[in-house]
């Protein structure tokens, strides 16, 4: 087995064609051919079966690409280790991160923004979205990862690249609770219908706050409010447990149950920075990551000019022509 070659047939596999695996891994057709034949006569059997000009695995096919996709993600994992103990820091890159939010979208980057610049040390700074803010405008971080109630700011540079619209979250079990096997199925509601629920909701030092406080406002009525938490895992929790209803992205969680609003609520996920800063070329970098990486169900796609820029700059061809 030469491991070396493992990533020809995971191509094999998931393109279903030998020259749509040529075409990806810019290898002749004629060498993956005489490849593919030379592994399936050291196995004695065949991995793939042809159907309608396509390639699809046997059941021995199939426990060979299992194995070769855990081998290559050890490999991975072992250079990664290897690059990341082996470099020598020159620069630092002071990320201010919210704990849900920004999190996330530094984690979907972070592993290629270190092997494409080794010699910058990402040093993150956590705080809820208000708490960002401060450390933007006081020099603390040069950026911010983290969640916006409006796709600009006052005084800040902001660079939002989707938009998440917020559904109200009840516990399965509530009487009103409804199933959907799909974001765009869910049925939609007027909040004012839920003014004698219970609610559960964020604290005035999240963005979620702000974005949704205009929404009771807009139905006529002051929540009955059980608990407020800045941390979307707890309010997620108290929501399940039946301790109130409250807003919360789309997921195919099936202890909730959702509804979307006549005038539904958005939050802006974006990079941040004082209105002055320009954006060095690891920082343009980190933005067309989690730009590259992020898109959840009930998002939709942002292309700014700045956006496209970033995107040709790191990416030869249109990164994504279906959302222009």
């Amino acid at each position: 087995m030469n491991l070396e070659q493992l990533p020809y047939f995971i191509a094999i596999a998931s393109y279903g064609s030998l020259s749509a695996a040529s075409r990806h891994l810019d290898v002749s057709q004629q060498a993956l051919s005489s490849y593919l034949t030379e592994l399936e006569k050291s196995f004695n059997m065949p991995l793939f079966f042809r159907s309608k000009q396509r390639l699809h695995l046997t059941d021995a096919g199939r426990r060979y690409l299992k194995t070769a996709q855990e081998i290559t993600n050890v490999m991975e994992r072992a250079r990664n280790m290897i690059q990341l103990r082996g470099r020598v820091p020159a620069e630092e890159l002071h990320i201010g991160i919210s704990p849900h939010t920004g999190a996330l979208l530094l984690g979907l980057g972070m592993l290629e923004f270190i092997q494409r610049y080794p010699n910058v040390q990402l040093i993150p700074h956590e705080g809820y979205s208000y708490e960002l803010r401060r450390m933007i405008r006081d020099g603390t971080v040069q950026i911010g990862l983290t969640s916006l109630e409006a796709e600009q700011l006052p005084g800040l540079k902001s660079v939002a690249f989707t938009r998440d619209e917020f559904v109200l979250a009840l516990p399965a079990y509530h009487p009103r609770a409804v199933r959907a096997s799909s974001f765009s199925e869910l049925p939609v509601a007027d909040l004012a219908d839920f003014r004698d629920e219970v609610f559960v909701r964020s604290t005035p030092n999240t963005t979620n706050y702000h974005a949704f406080l205009p929404l009771f406002e807009q139905a006529g009525f002051r929540p009955t409010v059980a608990m407020a938490t800045p941390n979307i895992n707890m309010l997620t929790t108290l929501i399940r447990k039946g301790c109130g209803i409250g807003f919360l992205r789309y997921t195919d969680d099936p202890t909730l149950s959702f509804y979307r609003l006549k005038n539904p609520p958005y939050t802006y996920n974006a990079v941040i920075a004082r209105e002055d800063h320009e954006f060095t070329e690891p920082e343009r970098y980190m933005i067309y990551l989690v730009n590259k990486h992020h898109f959840i169900k009930s998002s939709a796609r942002i292309n700014t000019e700045l956006l496209q820029a970033i995107n040709r700059e790191f990416s030869p061809g249109d990164l994504y022509p279906e959302d222009i």
